[in-house]
């Protein structure tokens, strides 16, 4: 039977019809298109990691082929040229990569003391946005996260080797390299804790490259037969400037050690050079930096190496296509520039961070963006990205549209910055700033600076490596005034109290010495001993005693500092023990026998040079050398019955001592 022409047509809209109902419905059973676009975000975050040591940064690092890696983000994405920090140290620039918030805002000034979990982080916005988030490797914060759907972190420094890591779960080792180890748990997360059908944030904390700088052994070998070419200011001998560059302690000639940083062991290849060509003064020097370079340069190229790991990952589960991948560092770092080593001043080299991004289908290759970018805009940006509302209170400015290739009209023209932690470790004065691009001005002031105030400025146009302050030239008035005016204006922008609203410990002006007793003797309840009261045992010997019960309870009975440098007067298996600690490297001496049940009184005095007597009941039980004096201030503060800080060595189940302690005893030694 045929069909006429007009029943071919109804029947044909009647198919076209049911068609369109289907794919009506199809569409309707799919998830909305906003949330399947939503990105995922990886950040990759090393510590200390210089500008200058990345190749797509240029210098005089570029043709050493160091960070192929990392480049390649760079290539496919955006280098911001002008990113900076607000404090540059370690601790305080993790708890403003958090919060969206200068350091007397978040609470975070120094490396010293803790950090509240409890305030506003965005990774907790993140979670309520319906993001999967997870922080893997080195934070530096004590305590335990919050925000984070997994955790895996370091506890305080962490180590270089057979790291271990700790989750809400506890601690556990993990045999190898640091670096291989943060690829290897973060890779885990990507492949094993992934929920497909949520967006995930990550991110991917290296402890590499910071001080003591040990790469890993394959690169190490490589590294050692490498020579590097120096900054123009390795010789720097600080004229036109003022006393914070003159009377700071992080010089490659007098601050670097021989055994700890540069690895100058007994039997070892740099111990036989240095026993064979005797050197002194510019050469000595000149073979430090040598040796600093080949294992500082060995840390980054490891950093790429892993960093290459996860950007294969990622394109071989087509991940890279729907992942914002960025890389940055807690701040930046001197690589012999001044001399130095470190980070912590306005200067360039530590003021100014490395950021790169990239973001298939939003940045175009290749970008290079000028505008000025500070490390309180990192919060906002993870936010915007994800969608998720940006808290009024947060201090920064979401970078997504620098990201796009739009800088907004009102994006800021200059920024500001505090550094607190004096007197401590490397002794760098307090100071505050403000930069506009071109000119910084520097304000010193507090303990230990004349007349308790000092300004810098500098014209990087004319001077980029910042070696004359011309805060006297008569020409440069106009500007310091408006300068001037600047700061004020985002100190009152930021909300900044007198001095950052950090009080300023008590301080002495001979030779960056605290003011406080060389004795100190107390009774007190067991936990952390406010840091006004802690003694300033910076290049000083000491003396400590303990009065103490014991029966048959182990545990620290005095301990002051950390992981990075400290000391701690112990009890395990019924031994007692006194560790040092300095650049992730301790030494303990132990008593031979078991104490008995009963009060006891434990001494140990130790002296400049870091030779250590330990007596009981006023014997002599243990002598040695620890290897070292105090050259460093500890970060943590004194604490009593408890490490209270980061822990000064790994005092396994014998950590907080349950006994009674009666007194105890501290004598600063000349």
């Amino acid at each position: 039977m045929k069909m006429s022409k007009s029943i071919k047509f109804i029947l044909f809209i009647l198919m076209f019809v049911s068609a369109g109902v289907r794919g009506l419905a199809a569409a309707l059973a799919k998830p909305p298109v906003e949330s399947m676009s939503k990105p995922n975000i990886v950040w990759l975050f090393s510590d200390d990691h210089a500008y200058q040591a990345i190749g797509a940064y240029g210098g005089r690092f570029q043709k050493e082929n160091l960070t192929p890696n990392i480049d390649s983000i760079a290539k496919e994405g955006m280098l911001f040229e002008r990113a900076y920090v607000g404090n540059s140290i370690c601790a305080p620039s993790r708890a403003t990569l958090l919060t969206g918030k200068h350091s007397h805002k978040n609470g975070k000034f120094d490396n010293r003391g803790g950090f509240n979990h409890d305030q506003q982080q965005f990774q907790k916005i993140l979670q309520k946005s319906g993001y999967q988030t997870a922080m893997i490797g080195k934070i530096h914060l004590n305590g335990a996260m919050q925000g984070f759907d997994y955790w895996e972190v370091l506890p305080g420094q962490g180590r270089y080797t057979n790291p271990q890591f700790i989750t809400a779960e506890g601690k556990t080792e993990y045999k190898g390299h640091s670096t291989d180890i943060v690829t290897d748990r973060a890779l885990n997360w990507l492949k094993t804790g992934v929920d497909s059908s949520k967006p995930f944030m990550l991110m991917i904390h290296y402890k590499a490259p910071h001080r003591n700088w040990i790469p890993a052994e394959r690169i190490m070998k490589k590294f050692r037969k490498r020579t590097f070419p120096e900054p123009e200011s390795l010789f720097d001998d600080y004229q036109n400037r003022g006393e914070a560059a003159n009377k700071q302690d992080m010089s490659i000639e007098k601050t670097m050690t021989m055994k700890s940083d540069l690895k100058v062991v007994p039997g070892s290849d740099r111990a036989k050079y240095l026993e064979e060509h005797k050197l002194e003064g510019k050469d000595l020097i000149r073979w430090k930096y040598q040796a600093y370079m080949q294992d500082y340069l060995g840390c980054i190229a490891g950093v790429d190496e892993n960093i290459g790991r996860i950007l294969a990952y990622l394109k071989e589960s087509g991940l890279d296509k729907n992942t914002v991948v960025m890389y940055s560092a807690d701040q930046g770092f001197y690589l012999g520039e001044h001399g130095w080593f470190d980070k912590r001043f306005m200067y360039e080299e530590s003021f100014r961070t490395p950021l790169i991004a990239k973001w298939p289908g939003v940045i175009k290759p290749g970008q290079r963006n000028s505008d000025l970018v500070q490390n309180i805009d990192f919060a906002e940006t993870f936010l915007d990205i994800a969608g998720a509302p940006i808290p009024e209170d947060m201090q920064g400015k979401s970078i997504v549209p620098l990201l796009k290739g739009e800088t907004p009209k009102d994006w800021r023209k200059s920024l500001y910055y505090h550094y607190y932690e004096y007197p401590a470790v490397h002794s760098v004065r307090r100071h505050e700033g403000v930069a506009d691009g071109r000119y910084k001005l520097i304000r010193y002031y507090g303990l230990d600076v004349p007349a308790g105030e000092e300004w810098e400025l500098y014209d990087l146009d004319t001077d980029p490596n910042e070696m004359k302050s011309v805060y006297d030239d008569p020409e440069m008035a106009r500007k310091i005034k408006a300068l001037k005016a600047e700061l004020e204006r985002l100190k009152k922008q930021y909300d900044v109290p007198e001095n950052g609203g950090q009080k300023i410990r008590q301080h002495s002006q001979r030779g960056g010495r605290s003011a406080k007793p060389d004795k100190l003797s107390f009774s007190f309840k067991k936990g952390a001993v406010p840091n006004n009261k802690a003694p300033y045992i910076q290049g000083r010997g000491i003396e400590v005693n303990v009065a103490f019960s014991y029966s048959g309870s182990d545990g620290v009975l005095v301990a002051q500092g950390g992981a990075s440098e400290g000391y701690a007067l112990w009890v395990k298996d019924g031994i007692p023990q006194w560790t040092v600690k300095r650049t992730d490297e301790g030494t303990t001496i132990a008593g031979g026998n078991k104490l008995s049940s009963g009060k006891h009184s434990l001494s140990v005095v130790q002296d400049k040079k870091g030779m250590a007597v330990l007596k009981l009941d006023g014997k002599e039980i243990a002598k040695g050398s620890v290897g070292w004096s105090f050259k460093m201030q500890p970060h943590d503060t004194l604490s009593v019955g408890i490490d209270s800080g980061s822990p000064v060595t790994d005092y396994g189940k014998s950590k907080r001592y349950t006994g009674d302690i009666d007194q105890v005893e501290i004598k600063l030694l000349k």
